[in-house]
């Protein structure tokens, strides 16, 4: 006697026995574990065996959702560029305010910040291309965003793009250690830095 296999019923099957194994954790369970690993100690810190630790399970788990380790450092990225970037623009377009207003209040949240993870993105980027590719990106991104609202809040549209550009690498020369700043003196010089911006 032939028998048939419905489709159906074979995937219904195959997904309760993925499932049910507690050991096959979301795919964004591993990048949340991993990204944490990426803040405390840098890309060379994030390693399939001690991040399948700290989620107490086996490292086979890890291939059921990456193809391999630079897979995981890939999501690592995207995930950089959401929380960093496109989620930091999108809560300081929600904040409200003149565009002077949410300009000032980006350039004092980024002096705020202790700059380990930006510098740990940068270091990673010096040795890999894609990294280097979506860090630049990003910058590009931050940049254009910032002239943008010098430009709304009134500085010469001529002027904006540099003077953003500016500021923006003053911004990273905080965490280079080459002129230390507490956090209090680092708002106080992006405060400078807002009025040199919109300065006409």
């Amino acid at each position: 006697m032939d028998y048939v296999v419905d489709a159906r019923v074979l995937n219904v099957n195959t997904y309760c026995m993925e499932t049910s194994d507690p050991s096959h954790l979301d795919p964004n369970a591993w990048v949340t574990a991993g990204y944490e690993m990426f803040q405390e100690g840098g890309v060379s810190a994030v390693r399939v065996d001690p991040l399948a630790k700290r989620l107490g399970i086996t490292r086979g788990s890890f291939y059921w959702h990456f193809e391999n380790r630079d897979a995981l450092l890939r999501a690592l990225l995207d995930r950089w560029v959401e929380s960093e970037t496109e989620r930091v623009i999108e809560e300081n377009e929600q904040g409200g305010g003149t565009a002077a207003d949410r300009l000032r209040r980006l350039l004092r949240a980024c002096a705020s910040e202790d700059g380990r993870l930006e510098m740990s993105v940068r270091e990673w980027a010096a040795g890999d291309a894609d990294a280097r590719d979506i860090v630049r990106r990003v910058d590009d991104t931050r940049i254009a965003y910032m002239a943008k609202l010098a430009c709304e809040a009134g500085a010469p549209k001529r002027d904006a793009e540099a003077r953003a550009r500016i500021a923006y690498v003053a911004w990273l020369g905080f965490y280079t250690g080459i002129a230390p700043a507490t956090t209090e003196q680092r708002i106080s010089d992006m405060d400078q830095l807002h009025r040199m911006m919109l300065s006409s």
